[in-house]
């Protein structure tokens, strides 16, 4: 929908805080859990490791809300399937698949990189194997948490820039 940019700035900003952290949580425990850390370092590694994940994850996805315009493309592709924002949950569950799947494409890629072949040291061989590991997961849980939390985090940018949404009835 039509929006100021200051608008834009906010609603990205907060839009971004519940998925990086969800995201990079699950990334975080799934990475850890598989990389054979002793029972007794395994929560001091999982801390640092989502802390930093969540940064880099919040980052990477205010840079994807602004310049990839992911939700344009999601109202394309529900209008392929004749929904339109009127409709409701069905068009937002439609309009999701693809805002979700670029924001966890775009953070996987670079998060697993970091991770596994930078941090680990893990073979770039390896990086498909690490990347599929779990891309499902994060991508089920970004589209939860994102689907839940987009149109509250429209009305809080709207209401805090004194952007009112346009009248689509």
């Amino acid at each position: 929908m039509p929006m100021k940019n200051s608008t834009k700035l906010v609603k990205v900003l907060l839009t971004n805080i519940p998925i990086a952290v969800c995201i990079s949580l699950v990334a975080s425990y799934i990475g850890i859990s598989s990389a054979g850390v002793p029972e007794e370092a395994f929560m001091p590694a999982f801390l640092s490791t989502a802390a930093i994940n969540i940064v880099m994850a919040y980052v990477i996805s205010f840079f994807i809300g602004w310049f990839i315009p992911a939700e344009k493309w999601g109202f394309a592709f529900a209008g392929a399937f004749g929904l339109k924002p009127t409709d409701g949950i069905k068009f937002g569950l439609v309009l999701n698949i693809v805002v979700n799947t670029v924001y966890v494409v775009v953070n996987a890629v670079i998060l697993t990189f970091v991770n596994a072949n930078v941090m680990q040291g893990m073979p770039i061989s390896m990086f498909p194997m690490a990347l599929l590991g779990s891309f499902f997961q994060c991508w089920i849980v970004g589209y939860v948490v994102s689907l839940l939390w987009a149109q509250p985090a429209e009305k809080i940018a709207r209401n805090l820039m004194n952007d009112p949404a346009p009248d689509m009835h």
